[in-house]
């Protein structure tokens, strides 16, 4: 009999997990037509799996896995069992609901009448709501994801104020995340290989998710339509590519749409066909002593269309990472670096992007932990990340190269802190060294402790955004040196069942230099109306969220 064990899941030192997840796939000898074990009595040695906590994300994790089976507990209320449904049919209800709170933003001196209201605190409830439907026939998979998300409760200064519009990052309603056909096979034409392809608007994380993910935090998803191709050998390597268009969320919150109702209003999202996104990974299993490695290239290239202006991004990104996983009573490392080469177009005014620049960028993320053999499971690590800016934000010549590291589609919350009103960091112009502690007193209470000092890595270069501009995602600049500040976070997560969960945090930002002196920007390049040197109102930052996930 021919035993492959499943490989540990890639995305739960991600997490903050360090659960490992194992399953098995048999010979076509000692299975079944019905993909069931046969009486073979050496079928009984198989190891039993062991299953990962799902994310607090309204993702449903019960999207079994078509070559490596389920990596997640199921819910303990779960629609499938009372419904009595069949086993080719797949259903799952998820609901996320989040308050935020943020005192004393980082927000600039900005003379602006919708600034001013801003200042002070602000709050916001996310909302998010998924039903997933699977259908299995055989080899053959048809799943559809319908995905609702919005917010209620923001006062003034989280409305549409600056800085913190309502827009495509927190709402869209009503709309499928996923939608795809796919066949996979196991033991592809019995070489002991599992082959996948997938068609379809579809979600996806590769590699470390620094790059293409499904953000955790976020309210809304990163989707793609296209085609994706898998190919894995077990215990050894994984390849995966793919060709498709970015999914554009609607209504479109930009600098020629601006302060749409996103609320109340409705809009099918659709493909943006003048934009491709393409690349492979191969992702190696214990290339020398429990090290692996991932190899990457991933190329964007964007165009305009009548409600979606781009910067036009043409860009190159190679990059490779070797870790090792975290394993109780042994050191474990991370150490990744991402290249970026192409070029881009920034806007002269707040319209389309019309000046094109070289683009030259780098980023790197280090780390370095111990897990004690403790009862509580405790980990502790220190961290680094570097990603670079340009040497001068402002200029929008032809001339200017521009060097601010762009994260395409990656997340950031499990390296910078959340998203959503905070959102404070970013893998770009950033120079970050810090440290965790995760541990567990308790099966089901989860502690952790971070702690980060950031500077810019381009003090001429802005903060807050990756377009600096005012249009989405106001960013400052002109501050005094290069320090932003000192941000520590506590955060703890109590797992009543596999079906409810809570989650909450506080993060505070000591602020330095740069966050107390810097002004916000605007598309053309300068700054919001205020004289230099003008000193941002307020004190030091504080966010806070808790959260809860129901999932059946």
């Amino acid at each position: 009999m021919k035993l492959h064990t499943y490989r540990t899941l890639k995305n739960a030192s991600n997490l903050g997990l360090s659960i490992t997840v194992s399953a098995c796939l048999l010979n076509l000898n000692t299975v079944n037509a019905d993909n069931t074990l046969n009486s073979n009595p050496a079928a009984t040695s198989i190891p039993k799996p062991t299953y990962a906590r799902p994310g607090m994300a309204a993702y449903n994790f019960m999207m079994d896995d078509a070559l490596l089976g389920n990596a997640y507990e199921k819910p303990v209320w779960n629609l499938h069992d009372t419904l009595h449904l069949p086993s080719w049919l797949s259903v799952g209800l998820e609901h996320r609901t989040r308050y935020e709170s943020l005192s004393e933003a980082f927000k600039g001196s900005v003379g602006s009448f919708a600034a001013q209201k801003s200042q002070g605190g602000d709050q916001i409830i996310g909302l998010q709501t998924d039903l997933w439907l699977q259908a299995k026939f055989n080899k053959l998979r048809i799943a559809t994801e319908f995905l609702d998300a919005r917010t209620t409760g923001q006062d003034e200064g989280g409305n549409n104020a600056v800085p913190f519009p309502i827009n495509n990052s927190t709402v869209d309603t009503l709309d499928f995340a996923q939608g795809y056909i796919s066949w996979a096979d196991q033991n592809f034409v019995h070489s002991g290989y599992g082959v996948e392809f997938k068609a379809g608007r579809q979600t996806f994380d590769l590699g470390s998710r620094r790059l293409v993910a499904r953000p955790i935090f976020r309210n809304t998803v990163n989707n793609f339509t296209g085609l994706r191709t898998r190919v894995i050998d077990y215990d050894k390597w994984q390849f995966n590519a793919f060709v498709t268009v970015p999914v554009i969320r609607l209504p479109n919150y930009n600098s020629v749409t601006p302060n749409q109702n996103l609320q109340n209003h409705q809009q099918w999202d659709h493909e943006d066909t003048n934009s491709w996104f393409s690349g492979g990974i191969l992702e190696i299993s214990n290339i020398f002593q429990d090290i692996n490695a991932d190899v990457y290239l991933y190329h964007l290239s964007e165009g305009d269309s009548g409600s979606n202006p781009t910067r036009n991004r043409r860009y190159f990104t190679p990059g490779i990472r070797f870790y090792q996983k975290p394993s109780k009573g042994k050191f474990d490392f991370q150490a990744e670096g991402m290249g970026q080469f192409g070029n881009v177009k920034y806007a002269a005014t707040n319209t389309y992007a019309n000046t094109s620049q070289i683009h030259e960028a780098w980023s790197t993320h280090l780390e370095a932990g111990y897990s004690f053999d403790h009862p509580w499971s405790p980990r502790f690590f220190l961290e680094y990340d570097y990603a670079t800016g340009s040497k001068n934000w402002s200029d929008k010549s032809g001339n200017a190269v521009d060097g601010r590291f762009d994260p395409l589609y990656g997340a950031s919350d499990f390296d910078f802190g959340p998203t959503g009103i905070y959102g404070a960091f970013q893998r770009s112009n950033i120079n970050s060294p810090g440290y965790k502690l995760n541990f567990t007193p308790f099966k089901d209470l989860e502690l952790g402790i971070h702690q980060r000092l950031i500077w810019l890595a381009s003090s001429q270069d802005c903060w807050g955004g990756n377009t600096c501009t005012a249009a989405t995602t106001p960013a400052l600049a002109n501050g005094h040196g290069s320090f932003v500040g000192d941000q520590i976070a506590f955060r703890a997560r109590y797992n009543l069942n596999s079906s409810l969960n809570f989650e909450a945090g506080y993060y505070h930002l000591f602020e330095g230099d740069f966050a107390k002196t810097a002004k916000t920007t605007n598309a053309t390049g300068g700054t919001n109306g205020v004289a230099s040197g003008v000193a941002a109102p307020g004190g030091d930052t504080n966010y806070f969220f808790v959260q809860s996930q129901l999932r059946f």
